[in-house]
């Protein structure tokens, strides 16, 4: 066990028991739960080929199923249904993230998921929230493709797709959107809970570049998010630095910005604030882990204001029948 996560497990807030938990996770790299989100692509009254799990869990959805702990039939992506588009298969820690957006007092009339790839969490938000208008942001090319694949595979047909930096984007549409989705990219130390090499994930470096890099992204979503809206911010790793403390750094900067309490998720409370933050860990049997945030800018709801069509250049239904 490194140095490194020893330092980390130290800063986690955890007591004695829990700690023990979260390194013998880490070291035993076999904490993923497969989860299935049921799309639109499936026929009505749709089963998936797969056992369900009888575990009830308050923040999961209809939507969603569970294949029991330790499965060991064919992988649900090896199957014929996800080639037809049926469902898509997540960890299980993004079913958790995203069950704040339950919270929200109205349906979105836009929502921007500005780090969407590979389309997880805008699918979730589909399921939970079902926005009227929904732009899921990719910048890089390669995985700009692999999130156009898999929305247009699924089915769905009220999405569009971009390609802007965080900074574009506050510059073209400000106080444009109700819902922000910011699934920011993170050291990912939770993939080594997955049992997925992650060299340097632990390195201050990393987290202290990444948290960096979070809070550029977090400061240009609050930019397109218009008051009385909501930012859901969520990231797969465990640095207080890229969590809580990105959290902190935001209310602090932005007095109209207040946590949102999810009381299903009060089990998950992190240890290390008293706002409304939860962390899954990986001993928590739910998945490698993750955290989540649901922000709430203060303020009447305005008029949407006018929105660029050139944003909506790259629409998903246009192809979506094209799919088999």
């Amino acid at each position: 066990m490194s140095s490194q996560i020893l330092k980390l497990a130290g800063k986690l807030g955890l007591s004695p028991d829990q700690e023990k938990d979260f390194l013998e996770a880490m070291q035993a790299g076999n904490r993923s739960r497969s989860a299935l989100v049921i799309t639109p692509r499936a026929p009505e009254g749709y089963v998936p080929p797969v056992p369900a799990d009888a575990v009830s869990r308050p923040w999961s959805h209809p939507r969603v199923v569970v294949p029991p702990e330790g499965e060991t039939e064919a992988k649900p992506g090896s199957l014929p249904d996800y080639g037809h588009g049926f469902y898509y298969p997540l960890d299980l820690s993004s079913v958790w993230e995203t069950a704040p957006l339950e919270h929200l007092p109205f349906r979105p009339e836009r929502c921007l998921d500005m780090c969407a790839s590979p389309g997880g969490k805008s699918i979730l938000a589909q399921a939970r929230v079902a926005p009227g208008e929904h732009i899921a942001n990719e910048v890089h090319p390669r995985r700009l493709g692999i999130l156009r694949h898999n929305l247009l595979r699924c089915g769905f047909l009220n999405l569009y797709t971009q390609r802007l930096r965080p900074d574009q984007w506050a510059e073209q549409a400000p106080g444009c959107f109700d819902l922000i989705l910011a699934d920011a990219p993170c050291s990912g130390q939770s993939l080594l809970a997955k049992g997925i090499p992650n060299p340097g994930c632990f390195h201050p470096a990393a987290t202290g570049g990444n948290a960096k890099r979070q809070r550029g992204i977090l400061l240009a979503a609050l930019q397109c998010l218009a008051p009385g809206g909501f930012l859901l911010y969520t990231t797969c790793t465990y640095a207080p630095e890229e969590n809580e403390r990105n959290v902190l750094y935001l209310l602090k900067r932005h007095p109209e910005l207040e946590t949102v309490s999810v009381p299903e998720l009060e089990p998950f409370h992190s240890g290390l604030t008293e706002e409304a933050c939860y962390r899954l860990m990986p001993f928590h049997g739910a998945g490698a882990g993750g955290f989540t945030c649901l922000l709430h800018k203060k303020g009447e709801k305005p008029p949407r204001p006018p929105r660029a069509d050139e944003l909506l250049a790259w629409p998903i239904h246009a192809m979506g029948s094209q799919v088999s």
